[in-house]
């Protein structure tokens, strides 16, 4: 079973669970959110959805031709805002409904907490396990661009090109040329004066945007930055204060298309 079919058990098992499919997103920076996420939590009711997205992470960039670290990512998200904590329960059994023999496999929890900047967000959980290789997280989502979340988001990421190595026994899906010129571009190519020019026009835009209420476009802007980070973050030797003051502006503008939101909604 490829990495299609075992996103549509996954889809499956989450829909009995109450979490229906969305449509999916396309490219993500990696510590991002889509916007369907990042609007659907900030809400007044409790949100739940599962959604295939394709992340980009332009640091795994060295191991380009890595299946086991690829630069572009295959993943199913689930994300849901109730007051339970079964979660991972939940995460086990769906490993089970996609064919894994838990009791032959080592399947480790391993707890960490992931720094989300850009978003001005406050996350932790756990990195999962089977055989040593990652095949997905569990993790809460404490507080997102200065509000905190109640009920708690919890999330359930799946990688399924890996996942897909764990059921079939064999290496899954051969990284593809879009992933091998990403990791040589972000290598080999990024001219750091050129991306902080372009950082300035995502924000300035995103200004714009907010200014006439239209939070969703500004959102893109603010993803489309978060993903220019991402590629500085490999050449850029400015000072550690001029890094965070750089990082900072972008997760001001996070915050004024969450509040620009809850605006609408409260209109």
């Amino acid at each position: 079973m490829g990495s299609q079919g075992i996103a549509l058990r996954l889809q499956e098992f989450w829909e009995a669970e109450g979490c229906s499919a969305i449509p999916s997103y396309g490219s993500l920076p990696v510590g991002g959110l889509t916007p369907d996420v990042f609007f659907g939590v900030l809400g007044r009711v409790a949100w739940c959805a599962c959604q295939t997205v394709t992340i980009i992470d332009p640091s795994r960039a060295p191991y380009g031709v890595d299946p086991l670290h690829p630069v572009i990512d295959q993943c199913l998200q689930v994300t849901q805002q109730t007051s339970g904590n079964q979660l991972r329960d939940r995460f086990i059994e769906s490993l089970q409904a996609v064919g894994l023999d838990l009791l032959a496999r080592d399947v480790r929890f391993v707890a960490c907490e992931w720094d989300q900047p850009h978003l001005d967000a406050r996350t932790s959980g756990w990195r999962v396990l089977v055989d040593r290789i990652e095949v997905g997280s569990i993790s809460y989502l404490h507080e997102l661009s200065g509000v905190k979340l109640a009920p708690m988001p919890t999330r359930a990421e799946y990688s399924l090109g890996r996942l897909s190595t764990c059921v079939e026994g064999e290496d899954g899906d051969a990284p593809a040329e879009r992933g091998r010129q990403t990791a040589a571009y972000a290598l080999e190519s990024v001219d750091p004066e050129r991306i902080d020019a372009f950082l300035e026009l995502h924000a300035v835009e995103c200004e714009r945007a907010l200014a006439l209420g239209l939070y969703l476009p500004a959102y893109e802007h603010v993803l489309a930055s978060v993903y220019l980070h991402l590629l500085l973050a490999l050449h850029d030797t400015r000072s550690a204060g001029e890094q965070f003051e750089r990082v900072s502006r972008t997760a001001g503008l996070a915050r004024g298309c969450a509040s620009k939101y809850l605006e609408a909604q409260d209109a």
